[in-house]
């Protein structure tokens, strides 16, 4: 008998730790399940963060298409504006060398006629150089450059 009473003793000592681990169990198991309230509020937070996310990552997507498109533009305009500048530039160019060939010198002041001679009683030849030096006629473009010129030095 004595092996029936260590089998007894064998036995109740393992019924105890196994009450002993089954309530350790509960307890974790408790705390599990308290946690996965916590748990599952996380994960549908995490999930609204994720698709906030996405919603602005697709605004970014196209704020930078947008960007892109008006960069393109602006690029186009600053070339255009290039080169027109370039023409604007050699036009101008031309103009003044245009007009300084065809600005002469003005005129010296002619000795004035005798005091009572009749201006037909100067010497024809004298009346023909006068209106050799006289300026030849200009079109009104042509005064307005010289007068824009003249005015910007």
């Amino acid at each position: 008998m004595p092996w029936t009473i260590a089998l007894d003793l064998l036995m109740a000592a393992l019924l105890a730790a196994c009450i002993v681990t089954t309530i350790v169990l509960d307890r974790r198991l408790r705390g599990l399940r308290g946690d996965s309230a916590q748990l599952q509020q996380l994960t549908h937070d995490f999930r609204e963060a994720t698709d906030r996310a996405d919603h602005g990552v697709t605004g970014l997507k196209v704020s930078a298409q947008v960007l892109q498109e008006r960069i393109d533009a602006a690029r186009s305009l600053a070339d255009d504006l290039q080169f027109l500048l370039e023409r604007g530039g050699s036009l101008a160019d031309r103009l003044e060398a245009d007009v300084r060939a065809a600005r002469r010198p003005e005129p010296r002041a002619q000795p004035a006629a005798p005091v009572g001679a009749h201006p037909s009683a100067t010497h024809p030849s004298a009346r023909s150089n006068a209106r050799a030096a006289a300026p030849a006629p200009r079109s009104a473009a042509e005064l307005h450059l010289l007068a824009a010129m003249r005015a910007h030095g």
